[in-house]
């Protein structure tokens, strides 16, 4: 749509107008980034921010990262049925689902996951 206004405009002879290429129907989507504060039980608390892309097929690749975090704490990750403790910041590739919780290390307690 965006390419056949542009070829409109360029015909109507409105400056600064040129064609849009359309982009190739595989391309991946455009990345994405969210960020939040997780809190554990016992008020404990992470700021983390996680990107994603799709590749295709349903399936995403992306990061994590915090930006601080509580003493006594914990990050993990679920991906496609499976938690994981994780490191602070990382990367992830071929998941369709992946989800972040921030637990309290002396309960074993977790926030929801996100």
């Amino acid at each position: 749509m965006f390419q056949v206004l542009a070829g409109i405009l360029a015909a109507a002879g409105v400056a600064g107008s040129q064609p849009v290429p359309e982009a190739p129907p595989d391309a991946a989507a455009e990345l994405a980034r969210a960020c939040t504060t997780l809190t554990a039980p016992g008020n404990r608390r992470a700021n983390v921010c996680k990107t994603w892309t799709a590749m295709g097929g349903g399936v995403y690749r992306g990061t994590w990262s915090t930006s601080s975090h509580a003493s006594g704490t914990r990050l993990q990750f679920y991906a496609d049925g499976y938690v994981f403790n994780a490191a602070w910041s990382g990367e992830y590739s071929g998941v369709q689902r992946f989800l972040l919780r921030l637990c309290n290390t002396s309960t074993g307690r977790c926030s929801a996951w996100w």
